[in-house]
């Protein structure tokens, strides 16, 4: 049996696990939540008593959840669950070089290998829990459901597809929303199918948990993970996206094939609980131990919190090869390891690195930018003064890429609203990535890939969405092309921007247009497109543009008023009364009662008008 020490609760199966929370430090008083707060283990360790000596150390989601900061020092076996990969995969290659194993889902296992990850391990990542989730009494009476997130910058593509369902389930007993808890397990035992779509082709939380209540999942058919553990149309049903409504059709035409379907899903998903997940990737780890230098499971004095020569688990050439070539320091290390958690703050990264030294010894240029842009995002702008101060000390030292120094200037500019000087370095920086993308071979894109230099100012909620989604794509293609177009599509908004800011209207729109659409989150070239026509007073542009920028995003609320209030200055009625029915269709399932009431009052309203 293993003694796990685990950051958050996890089904024990036989071996003994205990989290950070069951050892409460002695300054804790009040609420608490001790997954979020940033211990180190050497203050952890010592609270643990002799018959709990951890063998194991598991940090589980890293994307959101603090790592210690002296995890690599543990003598113990170091484990590391990798969940929404998505969130951080820019900064996985050198973190796992911290822990002993690291287990991930199938697509991200095989992105890993290609960014020569050596300790990563293919493992679903979910199950459910039978003693939650499981066949019930009572009617199936809906004939699709969704409850989940519908977040608009990371799951705009499932978006539209719970769009398009809503729709077409609009004369059908339907469920498409958010349900929690009890209400949650009630829709699945209520639903003959249920619609998923992944966000990393992975499988999923929901599909475990539809299939145990006995309903059917519909899974997309590029899921790259699903058919490796069940078997299509005997567990689940594949979909293609663009043949949706169809299949669905076909599908509930037959509620006999349903029912043999649900019961094999049944049988077969009894195998895959959170209990067996956790206790499959133990006995893994727990057959083959690493050697320690060190043994027993005190931390080694001298090596805790050092950011002077690399701690146990750190190499000193990164996993990574390749995809950003300077050595991995323990300092670089550690502010990595401190990014990826929510608990984190700018105003904290900010004085840590200032206060480490204000040359940041054995820390690569590209850790600078890359901290600062995962932790601006959603900190107020109160902090942009300390970013800026710190990002033009970034831009004094070597090696960035001409096409990412330019960025990082215009942004500057952009910030203090010298829009002149911040339009001459976007049109620097765009000739640089038509030449090339790089002056000098040592300072090219090779370098900097994967947004470790793209600057954290004005660049998008959903930058650091994008930035993953870059990555992921040139890890897949072997190219560059994900990170470089990323480049340039901001490049291409900024100047936009300062030509909008200039009143240069018409070449706005020109740059404008050349964003491309549907593609990156953290840019909304429809925006910005509806932002130029309106100053232009082009009705006919503006007309043309509505419906598409509420094709591509149409639960996206924030912008619907921004919809009706252009048809309204365009004065076109007919299209505002056909946008008013259809957002009533989407507020039976994603909106409030009030909120879809105030939609009919505003459709009656206009109807009368017209």
């Amino acid at each position: 049996m293993l003694r796990v020490l685990s950051n958050l609760p996890l089904p024990s199966g036989t071996h003994a696990v205990k989290t950070f929370g069951d050892y409460r430090p002695f300054s804790a008083s009040g609420p608490w939540k001790p997954e979020y707060e940033r211990r180190a283990l050497g203050d952890i360790l010592p609270l643990i008593p002799q018959a709990e000596k951890p063998d194991v150390l598991i940090c589980s989601s890293p994307e959101y959840l603090p790592i210690p900061c002296d995890v690599a020092a543990f003598p113990g076996i170091r484990i590391l669950l990798i969940t929404d990969w998505n969130m951080c995969l820019r900064f996985l290659p050198e973190v796992c070089g911290l822990f002993d194993y690291c287990f991930i889902d199938w697509p991200g296992y095989r992105l890993l290998c290609r960014a020569g990850v050596a300790n990563v391990h293919h493992q679903p990542m979910f199950g459910h829990d039978p003693a939650i989730f499981r066949m019930q009494e009572g009617q199936r009476n809906l004939d699709v459901s969704f409850c989940g997130n519908l977040n608009a910058g990371l799951h705009r593509e499932r978006n539209r597809l719970l769009a398009r369902l809503g729709k077409w389930g609009a004369a059908r007993n339907i469920h498409l929303g958010q349900a929690f808890g009890q209400d949650y397990v009630a829709i699945l035992a209520r639903s003959r199918l249920v619609f998923n779509y992944s966000i990393r082709g992975e499988a999923n939380m929901r599909l475990y948990e539809a299939m145990a209540c006995g309903a059917v999942p519909l899974v997309e058919a590029g899921n790259q993970e699903v058919p490796i553990l069940f078997q299509p149309d005997r567990h689940y049903f594949p979909y293609h996206p663009q043949h949706l409504e169809a299949r669905l059709e076909s599908l509930l035409a037959d509620p006999a094939r349903i029912e043999a379907v649900s019961r094999e899903a049944v049988a077969a998903v009894a195998a895959h609980t959170k209990a067996r997940q956790i206790q499959s990737l133990l006995d893994f780890a727990g057959r083959d131990r690493p050697a320690r230098p060190n043994p027993g499971w005190a931390l080694p004095p001298a090596e805790v919190g050092s950011a002077d020569a690399p701690a146990p688990g750190i190499p000193r050439t990164g996993a990574s090869a390749g995809y950003g070539s300077a050595p991995v320091s323990a300092g670089k290390a550690l502010v990595k390891m401190r990014v990826l958690g929510a608990a984190y703050t700018l105003a904290e990264a900010i004085s840590e690195l200032q206060a480490r030294d204000r040359d940041l010894p054995g820390l690569a240029a590209e850790s600078l930018p890359a901290a600062l842009l995962e932790l601006l995002e959603g900190n107020p702008r109160d902090t942009l003064a300390a970013v800026n101060a710190l990002l033009e000390r970034l831009l004094e030292g070597p090696g960035i890429p001409a096409p990412a120094r330019a960025l990082l200037h215009t942004r500057l500019h952009a910030a203090r609203g010298q829009w002149q000087e911040s339009l001459a370095w976007t049109e620097r920086c765009l000739a640089d990535l038509a030449a090339g993308g790089s002056d000098s071979p040592a300072a090219g894109p090779e370098a900097a890939r994967y947004g470790f230099f793209l600057p954290p100012i004005g660049l998008g909620k959903g930058m650091n969405t994008d930035l993953n989604r870059a990555f992921r794509e040139d890890l897949d293609s072997g190219s560059q092309r994900g990170y470089l177009g990323l480049l340039r599509a901001h490049a291409l908004s900024a100047r936009a921007r300062a030509l909008l800011s200039l009143n240069r209207l018409e070449e706005a729109r020109e740059c404008a247009e050349g964003i491309p659409k549907n593609r990156w989150v953290s840019l909304d070239p429809y925006l910005l497109l509806h932002e130029v026509h309106s100053r232009m007073d082009d009705r006919a542009r503006l007309r043309e543009l509505l419906p598409a920028w509420f094709a591509e995003n149409p639960l996206d609320w924030t912008m619907w008023d921004k919809v009706a209030e252009s048809l309204i200055r365009i004065d076109d009625r007919p299209s505002l009364i056909g946008f008013l029915e259809e957002l009533l269709t989407l507020a039976r399932h994603f909106l409030t009662p009030d909120q879809g009431e105030a939609i009919r009052a505003r459709l009656r309203q206009e109807r009368a008008r017209a």
